[in-house]
């Protein structure tokens, strides 16, 4: 890769993980508003992509540590999906600053392998809601 090839892929990085956290950012409020707390127990689904399947399951295996994780091909077959879930545990404690920091890493381990951190879903069971970035359009390079 030249210089400039890997300037622009640095460069795509940095901007999804900022969408990444504005979404957060955006996602958390609404679940606050819904009356969500510390103390709510919510299971969290997510996805990555990326087109080389040995670098999506490289990924997925590393996050197998604290997730459990499928790896598929994508239905056009140009890229390789790594599916994650902490069900059927859950996890609680879901902060603004946990969440920031959860969406971050994700984006930086991602990248890390060549992939992209895509979407992430947050349900509690028990009330049988969900908040989930697919839904949020922001873009912070235009102020939001």
């Amino acid at each position: 890769m030249t210089e400039d090839s890997q300037q622009v892929w640095a460069d795509y990085y940095a901007r999804i993980r900022r969408r990444r956290i504005a979404e957060t950012e955006i996602l958390h409020s609404q679940m606050s508003a819904d009356g969500v707390n510390d103390d709510t127990v919510l299971a969290l689904d997510f996805l990555h992509s990326g087109p080389v399947e040995r670098d999506v399951r490289s990924l997925a295996e590393q996050l197998s540590e604290h997730y459990s994780m499928t790896v598929a091909p994508q239905a056009d077959g140009d890229y390789w999906n790594a599916v994650g879930t902490t069900r059927p545990e859950g996890i609680d404690g879901m902060n603004l600053q946990r969440c920031v920091d959860w969406v971050t890493f994700m984006c930086d381990v991602a990248s890390s392998y060549g992939c992209v951190f895509s979407t992430w879903r947050l349900a509690d069971p028990a009330r049988e809601e969900f908040w989930t970035n697919e839904t949020i359009d922001v873009d912070p390079e235009v102020g939001g």
